[in-house]
């Protein structure tokens, strides 16, 4: 017979709740668009829109602070389906994405798309494989899922151990993807700014963990649609007369593929790749939107591709909430939710580029060098484009017009010469999206470091509280980020193809192993994740396999590759077998009826400290009788 779960039943008002955010968003931009008529400055609106929306996220994350374990490293698990497919959006995509990534189709255009074809199949993968077994397995981390699948408290602190540098560049690089706009549009420096933004973080993930940050990232992840929708349905708009750019934008080719002819851009060849790989310095585009295989060979767009989605795949601040939710049934919902919201960003993103592209190249590229735009100078101030009749031929050419990469989805309502209300809403919608996504990977982060080293190293419960281990580490953790992003140079899409190469070769062969393989074993599980890593981490440090993305993302398949071999010979020739107790946790694991495992045992574990606590009492008196 069924247990009955003991699970609490969601809020029934989060729908009301969170129509009164986007209601006050939507009432933000107009009141900030009137001011903007009557003359209020452009500095003024840009503060308005970029910190009345941070008081917002921290009140929120005030009001769900919580001190229940499960609550915090768990939310609970009662987050519905949508508000958890928000996360997992924002989780998969960020700010890189936002900002790098549309970047980086406009400069390279299709080769660009392995990597959100990739976020997109790897989101389908890891619903399929993966997350409807860890739900019902219910660990509060990736490592502590390990350690209970093969009964290693080896395996887990390696794990965690392993985990720490892709969390780490991926939470460095949102941050900075947000600090970048705060320097931007606030009075603030770049280190202010990391200083502001990582404090922000920490103090939402501190007052609730898994809670506050599923509750104020749904909020931000609601600025982040209407800050990119708004001003992106605007330009469809005004371009295409159809307020759907995902449907339209295709439309413009024509249009776009005669200015990228007049201004000088020829076909390119893949061995010439090298130069055209964008960076975060102003630069000029040196490849057509619509050439195929221009900067990246098929095999290389494969391999991106790949690597990218067994990246998305394993990603532990994805994976870590498989748990948030009420049943299985729920979390293939969210799941979902988070690969149709991931999908719809990997097809607005061109559309991005596409406007971008099309409304410089016509109102800079092909304007006599005396007559530029008058917009030109305030995002040169910005250092986001830079142009200059450089050769004297009294035009500007392709090779002329420097933009910056992670600034192109910035510039659009400026080119468009749309309200600077609507530029200053697209700046908070991308904070807010990098905001989001940093706290999920500080999360992760932190709390295996407590709950997988700390509490594994340290067994006397009266050490440090469970919980204040994990404040602690999540503090440690975000000032070591801020201090490394204040005196190191990172760049964000860099960091972040480092993090998903070094995620799916440690974690996919692994993963896939232990859930769908009940002969994997312990040492076939270390032999998997050290394979992957190693050699993942070579081409990061040394590039053993050659320069540039194509070659990092070669590594990560050639480290999954050896992880799967790895896994499997150590599991069948390592001298010990899967244990019966490892075999039946795989076959309670792949049954989707009842409760969490880690929850029936942790039920357990109370119920037996309950009944030796009740014969302490009754045996107190007893005792004292007798020696009467």
């Amino acid at each position: 017979m069924r247990a009955p779960s003991r699970l609490r039943n969601p809020n029934p008002h989060l729908g009301a709740y969170y129509g009164i955010v986007t209601s006050a968003v939507v009432s933000l931009i107009v009141v900030l668009a009137m001011f903007e008529q009557l003359g209020w400055r452009h500095a003024l609106i840009a503060q308005a829109m970029l910190l009345l929306p941070l008081v917002l996220y921290l009140v929120i994350a005030a009001a769900t602070r919580t001190t229940e374990p499960q609550d915090f490293y768990m939310s609970g698990r009662r987050v519905p389906p949508v508000f958890n497919g928000f996360i997992l959006a924002a989780t998969a995509v960020g700010g890189v994405g936002v900002l790098a990534y549309t970047g980086t189709v406009f400069f390279l255009g299709f080769d660009a798309l392995a990597i959100g074809l990739g976020w997109t199949f790897g989101m389908l993968a890891a619903m399929i494989l993966f997350v409807p077994y860890l739900r019902k397995a219910g660990a509060y981390t990736l490592p502590s899922f390990l350690s209970h699948r093969f009964r290693s408290r080896t395996l887990r602190m390696t794990a965690s151990a392993l985990q720490i540098p892709p969390m780490a560049l991926l939470l460095a690089a949102e941050i900075k993807i947000a600090a970048l706009i705060a320097a931007l549009f606030l009075p603030l420096s770049f280190s202010l700014a990391v200083l502001l933004l990582v404090a922000l973080v920490t103090a939402a993930a501190i007052a609730g963990g898994m809670r506050s940050l599923t509750w104020a990232g749904s909020a931000e992840f609601i600025v982040g649609v209407v800050g990119l929708a708004v001003p992106l349905i605007v330009v469809s708009v005004l371009l295409t007369n159809v307020p759907v750019p995902q449907l339209t934008f295709g439309a413009l080719f024509p249009a776009l593929q005669e200015a990228e002819i007049g201004t000088g851009l020829t076909p390119v060849q893949p061995e010439n790749a090298s130069t055209l790989q964008p960076g975060e310095a102003p630069q000029a585009v040196g490849k057509r939107l619509l050439q195929p295989f221009g900067s990246l060979g098929e095999l290389d767009f494969a391999m991106v591709f790949l690597c990218f989605a067994l990246g998305t795949a394993a990603l532990p601040s994805l994976l870590v909430r498989s748990g948030v939710a009420g049943s299985i049934g729920e979390q293939r919902r969210s799941s979902a939710w988070g690969l149709l919201l991931v999908a719809l960003f990997a097809i607005t993103a061109p559309a991005i580029a596409v406007f971008a592209k099309l409304l410089l190249f016509q109102d800079i590229a092909q304007a006599p060098g005396a007559s530029l735009p008058a917009w030109l100078t305030e995002l040169s101030n910005l250092h986001l484009i830079r142009a200059a009749d450089a050769d004297g031929n009294g035009a500007i050419g392709a090779s002329e017009l420097l933009v910056a990469r992670d600034g192109v989805v910035l510039i659009l309502p400026t080119v468009a010469e749309l309200p600077y209300v609507l530029t200053a809403l697209l700046a908070a919608g991308a904070m807010a999206i990098a905001l989001a996504a940093a706290g999920s990977h500080l999360f992760t982060l932190a709390a295996s470091l407590a709950e997988d080293c700390y509490r594994v190293l340290d067994r006397r419960p009266t050490a440090l509280p469970r919980l204040s281990a994990a404040w602690a580490a999540i503090a440690a953790s975000a000032l070591s980020i801020a201090v490394f992003l204040i005196i190191a140079d990172l760049d964000p899409l860099k960091a972040a193809l480092a993090a998903f190469a070094l995620a799916g070769a440690t974690f996919f062969p692994v993963l896939l192993l232990a859930i769908w393989w009940p002969s994997c074993t312990e040492r076939g599980a270390l032999a998997a994740m050290g394979a992957g890593f190693v050699i993942a981490l070579l081409q990061i440090v040394s590039g053993v396999f050659g320069a540039g993305e194509a070659a990092l993302a070669m590594a990560a398949l050639i480290g999954t590759a050896l992880g799967f071999a790895g896994c499997v010979g150590a599991s069948l020739y390592g001298g010990d077998r899967a244990s019966a107790p490892e075999r039946v946790y795989v076959e309670d694991m792949r049954d989707p009826e009842g409760e969490p495992i880690y929850d029936r045992a942790t039920q357990r574990v109370e119920a037996a400290a309950e009944a030796a606590a009740i014969r302490a009492e009754a045996e107190g008196p007893a005792k004292a009788f007798g020696s009467r």
